[in-house]
């Protein structure tokens, strides 16, 4: 899912005070001596600066455990002194009675803002490296007034084998925000026998627009996904063990007299679940590998196809920095819960329910390349070094990443972790 950047404050804020026992995925998360009462709405005013936004005020809210248990409802709305305004909404989890391995997320987002970053080119490229290529120059892109909206359904079907034998919901107790009950895998890598595993189907629609930009790129798209996920770990909110497995496929058939595209991506990630010591609650070394490419003579929109940058990987470089044909990245995470109550004694903060904070160092590398050619995506790979601080609260993680490289430098507000 697409994001402006200048909401993820506003995302993980709003994420971090769903009421307590919030759900992700076809799960359900339960503490040890909280009572898990009738589903109570919520809503937050905020405020915040930003160069490309001005002064912002909005309002972001949700209700958790509507229709069903499993389910929440988060939204926000924003205005700014510079003419920015924008709507998110998101809806999670809907269980379909008549087939209740079938299951609904929604999302929806409608935005203007004053100036959007592309890294693009505002006429045919010269003889420099396109903008957006693994060689390009970090200031070559363009800041227009626009608009960036999408809308995404995702059906996921949970498949009756392994730990999803019996229920396709699983129910997870925690103590202090660690596990200690419901694990879903970690165990043998064989779907059959461990772990989760989904097929899922997705619909969407995204469209950005540049104002004053011409070009022949494509800004719009309507299209669906297809992929398998093989979900292979203890807990998925905050893995300590086992692997996750992530085949898909995006295309659009050429919808808005356009050509049509298809993308493919593969990831894989494990976690090893380091012994603890007498300053350590958990010890965990997390690995992430993920390649894409194009597999059609036409191309998605910039961002919405084969890129690095941003939130999730290449950190210390901005949303949608690198993009192109291919791209292979790998990341390394040594996450640390450090022996503390101090989070706990806060009771001013009870509400929100923290439950633990972390720190994790981590170290990315990858590259975007025109073909798939994998000694090239192995050559001048971008890299970059960062530290995050994360909290456990309402049994869901909000992160801190403070991220740099030769080129760039950059601090990211967001909830969950980057994998």
């Amino acid at each position: 899912m697409d994001q402006h950047p200048c909401l993820t404050s506003v995302l993980m804020a709003t994420i971090l005070l769903l009421p307590a026992g919030s759900c992700v995925a076809d799960l359900i998360v339960r503490e040890l001596g909280r009572e898990n009462g009738e589903p109570t709405p919520y809503a937050v005013p905020y405020a915040f600066a930003s160069e490309a936004m001005g002064f912002v005020l909005g309002i972001g809210g949700g209700i958790s455990g509507l229709p069903q248990e499993q389910n929440s409802f988060i939204a926000t709305a924003l205005v700014s002194d510079e003419d920015a305004a924008a709507v998110y909404a998101y809806f999670n989890d809907y269980q379909f009675s008549d087939i209740p391995r079938l299951f609904l997320d929604a999302s929806i987002g409608l935005g203007d803002f004053p100036q959007q970053r592309a890294y693009i080119e505002p006429a045919p490229p010269g003889d420099d490296p396109p903008a957006g290529s693994n060689d390009s120059a970090s200031n070559n892109y363009l800041n227009a007034e626009g608009y960036s909206n999408w809308i995404e359904l995702d059906f996921k079907y949970v498949l009756d084998i392994g730990h999803a034998k019996y229920t396709p919901i699983n129910i997870y107790t925690l103590s202090n925000g660690l596990l200690v009950g419901g694990a879903s895998g970690g165990g043998v890598f064989n779907p059959f026998k461990s772990g989760r595993s989904y097929v899922q189907a997705s619909l969407f629609h995204h469209d950005r627009d540049y104002d004053d930009f011409t070009s022949s790129l494509r800004l719009k798209t309507t299209g669906f996904g297809l992929s398998y996920k093989y979900d292979n770990t203890d807990f998925p909110v905050n893995p300590s063990n086992g692997s996750i497995l992530n085949i898909g496929i995006k295309h659009d058939p050429g919808f808005y007299d356009d050509e049509s595209w298809t993308v493919g991506e593969i990831e894989f990630s494990h976690f090893i679940n380091l012994p603890s010591n007498e300053y350590t609650e958990q010890r965990v070394l997390a690995i992430n590998t993920w390649a894409a490419h194009t597999f059609s003579d036409d191309f998605p929109p910039h961002y919405y196809g084969v890129t690095l940058g941003g939130l999730y990987r290449l950190r210390a470089y901005p949303i949608e920095r690198f993009h192109d044909t291919s791209a292979i990245y790998y990341s390394a995470e040594y996450r640390v819960i450090p022996k503390s109550d101090l989070l706990r004694k806060l009771t001013w903060l009870d509400f929100v329910n923290l439950q633990w904070w972390e720190v994790a160092t981590f170290v990315e590398i990858g590259r975007v390349a025109p073909e798939w050619d994998f000694d090239e995506l192995h050559d001048s790979m971008k890299s970059d070094i960062g530290i995050s601080f994360r909290v456990m609260a309402n049994n869901d993680i909000g992160r801190l990443d403070l991220v740099w490289s030769e080129d760039d430098a950059a601090a990211w507000l967001m909830y969950g972790h980057p994998f």
